[in-house]
């Protein structure tokens, strides 16, 4: 895969979908030349274990023989512009495998990409896991 450079003259909301599908793309291909593009040099994430990762721990952790997405599913997505900046903000679920462990997690997101050099780079990451509504049944 080829990191994704679509330039448009303007920050705009195509554009920044575009950038965020690439993301996902790359994550789930494990195409660490391609995130390097795409991930800023200052990207920062607020895992769901409450970790703050850089950019290169992120690199790290998606080359060869480290996490593997199986599933990357995003709903509810809103997606805004405003000035240089780009706020996504969603649901997403994911599964996979690391370290031999699988995993499944279904969590809340905001992603926020900001508009640098004629193009979007990913510079923030928060997610939340969503806990199952206790007042749930799987009768129905």
């Amino acid at each position: 895969m080829t990191a994704h450079r679509e330039h448009s003259p303007s920050p705009d909301r195509k554009s920044l979908l575009a950038a965020f599908h690439a993301v996902r793309e790359g994550l789930l291909s494990n195409d660490v030349e391609c995130l390097r593009e795409l991930y800023a040099d200052d990207f920062r994430s607020h895992s769901i274990r409450g970790d703050v990762e850089g950019r290169e721990a992120v690199l790290e952790a998606f080359m060869p023989a480290g996490v593997r997405i199986e599933m990357f599913e995003i709903e509810d997505l809103s997606v805004e512009v405003i000035g240089g900046v780009g706020i996504l903000t969603g649901l997403g679920r994911m599964s996979g495998r690391y370290d031999d462990k699988e995993f499944r997690h279904h969590v809340r997101f905001v992603d926020i990409f900001l508009w640098r050099d004629g193009r979007w780079r990913y510079h923030f990451s928060q997610s939340t896991e969503v806990a199952p509504d206790p007042s749930a049944s799987d009768e129905g």
